[in-house]
């Protein structure tokens, strides 16, 4: 590897040597590797390549929490060197290191490091306190989310892409419904594959849809209150939800593998999710629209089969899958196409 970084690249490790926590952003492993050895982020990044910073050192130090460091694949070898992990290693652990995030620049560039305004793609959200203590991470790890929130079941906390505003983590021994409604959600995922993660971001597409319309729903507001959190702030909004984007991903889940897609079998679909929509105090006739789109996506249906374990594979309406991505947020793996912050008009 030392033969190949040129003239004045760096030529051995640094001392002290920092563990990279899956999934985590590149500037918050940077940052831990420079201050566990003493540098400032200003002067380890001068050891990485060329860059274009802040002339205040302050400024830089607060980049790992704001925006996501990119690198060419020159800087890429630069950085496997300072940490004495192989480009392999680092890109395992480190996603923005991926092939697809790399900056443009070819095997004889100069090394060159960026901090863009905003990440490329997802959200800097903080790992969870406790379990970086166990990892001995030494300070605050950022990971690179698809969502903009990640939870903690075995600490019970919940963090999200804050960053600085309000709490850093909501503890959630007195939401247990949410650490269940994440519970459900990796159910999911593990019995069903992508179509259960999809199922869950359609249904949480839906009460995203619910939510901008009627964030005074009494149940939301209470658990951003328990959180300590305003109930309109749009921060609050997937933790107040999740619980009953879980219960509608079940239902979801039941009409996908009934297949009963003809207009009787919608109607009673509708009707029964219409119940648990009063159950839970949010407006049926406001919220009924949400549910009728993601019917007319799912109205063209496929087989319906067992779960992977039966050796079988779940496939949802054609609808769905033309719209649907297989990666990125909860947003994107969803048929609906509205964002959370949206206006209600623009929905």
């Amino acid at each position: 590897m030392l033969d190949d970084l040129g003239l004045y690249g760096p030529r051995r490790a640094l001392p002290l040597r920092v563990g990279p926590v899956a999934g985590e952003s590149t500037g918050s492993f940077v940052n831990r590797l420079a201050h566990a050895n003493g540098l400032s982020l200003a002067d380890f990044l001068d050891r990485v390549g060329q860059g274009e910073a802040s002339a205040d050192p302050e400024r830089v130090e607060r980049y790992p929490q704001c925006t996501e460091m990119y690198v060419n694949e020159a800087g890429l070898r630069y950085l496997a060197v300072l940490a004495d992990r192989s480009p392999g290693l680092l890109r395992q652990d480190l996603p923005s290191l991926g092939a697809d995030r790399l900056l443009a620049g070819g095997q004889e560039e100069a090394a060159e490091w960026r901090w863009p305004w905003e990440p490329m793609a997802g959200h800097l959200v903080r790992h969870c306190a406790l379990c970086g203590d166990e990892l001995g991470a030494g300070e605050a790890v950022w990971l690179m989310s698809p969502d903009s929130w990640q939870v903690c079941l075995r600490h019970g906390c919940w963090s999200d892409d804050s960053r600085g505003r309000g709490p850093d983590f909501v503890e959630l021994a007195e939401l247990p419904e949410t650490v269940t409604a994440h519970g459900v959600r990796q159910e999911l995922a593990a019995r069903w594959g992508p179509a259960g993660e999809e199922l869950f971001a359609d249904a949480f597409q839906v009460a995203v849809y619910w939510w901008t319309r009627m964030p005074d729903t009494v149940c939301w507001v209470q658990r951003a209150w328990t959180a300590g959190l305003d109930a309109r702030e749009m921060r609050a909004a997937p933790l107040v939800i999740y619980p009953e984007a879980a219960r509608l991903a079940r239902a979801m889940l039941d009409f996908e593998r009934a297949g009963q897609r003809d207009t009787a079998g919608r109607a009673r679909w509708l009707a029964g999710v219409e119940q648990l929509m009063a159950g839970w105090g949010v407006d049926v006739t406001e919220g009924r629209q949400a549910l009728l789109v993601w019917l007319g996506r799912h109205r063209m249906g496929v087989p319906a089969a067992s779960s992977p374990a039966d050796g079988c594979r779940l496939m949802l309406a054609s609808g769905h899958e033309r719209i649907a991505s297989r990666t990125g947020s909860v947003g994107q793996r969803s048929c609906l196409t509205w964002q959370l912050g949206m206006t209600a008009a623009e929905m």
